[in-house]
């Protein structure tokens, strides 16, 4: 096992995430809430509060606006998460949960769309990356999110690599045209399989023959996803297969996050592609079961 160097979340669109808890949703009357959770979110956030739960030294880079900006960097400050901020000129989105008391495994989702940057935000969090990966060098920097207006795509992905030039490592878990931007610039990559076949421009059997195809494709590393068949990861040259979770919660939000997070704690810190798995799963189950995205369960008792 080497020694962990640091995990940079690349916050790009991240959002004050709020999960109602209800008997039943009313469609067209009043419902009232019988608990209120409230997290410094996006994706991007959410996996550096799982990473940092599991005990991953974690730097959060975000862009952050007005009244709600400040409410998201207090929320990170009190999970412990440390951050960089860089001011934004949007007011920063607001994103609800509504977890129903007999919905099962699921929850109904309300996301705004990504607050859009100006030129002046972007080329701060450009240079704050930079100047993160040449003080910390090694580590992991995570984008993940969706990608807002005002980010030149063909930049963002030159950061990637000016980022891996300096010694990082670099994952992209994100969706259309982002990922297509980036995918190649990234060192590993977490998609879905629907996501997968469209990167490669194919259909794709499996989670495992898509791993292969991004493999063969665009030389990287990747975690893929199927539903209900579970995961194919491909690390290292090494295949490995996830099973769907055996524990669903009530809180399923934020369990690709939480996933995400467990990997790059266990891949930071030097474990085996295989434990790294196992931690990544364990932690997106630990995620449903709990409210708040990105925050985790006690493990359960053997």
């Amino acid at each position: 096992m080497g020694a962990s160097a640091v995990i940079v979340a690349l916050a790009l669109s991240p959002g004050l995430d709020v999960t109602y808890e209800v008997d039943a949703l009313a469609l067209g009357g009043i419902t009232r809430p019988s608990a209120v959770t409230r997290v410094a979110g996006g994706k991007a956030l959410n996996v550096a509060r799982a990473a940092a739960g599991l005990g991953a030294d974690v730097h959060a880079l975000a862009v952050l606006g007005g009244p709600t900006g400040e409410w998201v960097a207090a929320l990170l400050a009190d999970d412990g998460v440390p951050a960089t901020v860089v001011a934004g000129t949007g007011t920063t989105r607001t994103c609800l949960t509504i977890v129903e008391a007999s919905g099962g495994a699921t929850s109904t989702d309300l996301y705004e769309p990504a607050t859009e940057l100006d030129r002046a935000s972007w080329a701060s969090f450009a240079r704050a990356a930079r100047d993160r990966a040449a003080a910390r060098p090694g580590g992991w920097f995570a984008l993940s999110g969706s990608i807002p207006r005002g980010v030149p795509l063909d930049e963002l992905a030159g950061l990637l690599v000016e980022l891996r030039a300096a010694g990082a490592r670099v994952v992209v878990d994100g969706s259309g045209a982002g990922l297509r931007a980036t995918a190649g610039a990234a060192d590993l990559v977490k998609v879905n399989r629907h996501e997968a076949e469209e990167l490669v421009g194919a259909p794709l059997a499996t989670a495992t023959e898509a791993g292969r195809a991004l493999r063969e494709r665009l030389g990287v590393d990747s975690v893929v996803t199927d539903g209900v068949y579970g995961a194919a990861a491909l690390l290292g040259g090494a295949e490995l297969l996830a099973p769907p979770t055996r524990r669903p919660g009530r809180f399923p939000a934020g369990s690709g996050d939480a996933f995400l997070g467990g990997l790059l704690t266990a891949l930071d810190r030097g474990d085996a592609y295989d434990a790294a798995l196992a931690l990544a799963v364990s932690a997106a189950e630990r995620n449903a079961h709990v409210p708040g995205q990105g925050r985790l369960a006690p493990e359960p008792q053997t």
